[in-house]
């Protein structure tokens, strides 16, 4: 039951947000797409040059 509390207590928070505080995008997060795209880039070129 205390999993339930917990979903429904950030529900609860998140409602009383306005749009643009809830649109906001975290540094942390920004950080780990930035790391995937070059990740995602090198091994694109890796492959381009390899085969």
């Amino acid at each position: 039951m205390s999993i339930g509390w917990e979903i429904g207590k950030e529900a609860q928070e998140l409602d009383e947000k306005s749009i643009k505080e809830r649109m906001k995008i975290e540094r942390r997060s920004i950080k780990r797409v930035g790391f995937a795209l070059i990740l995602y880039s090198i091994t694109i070129i890796l492959f381009y040059f390899c085969l």
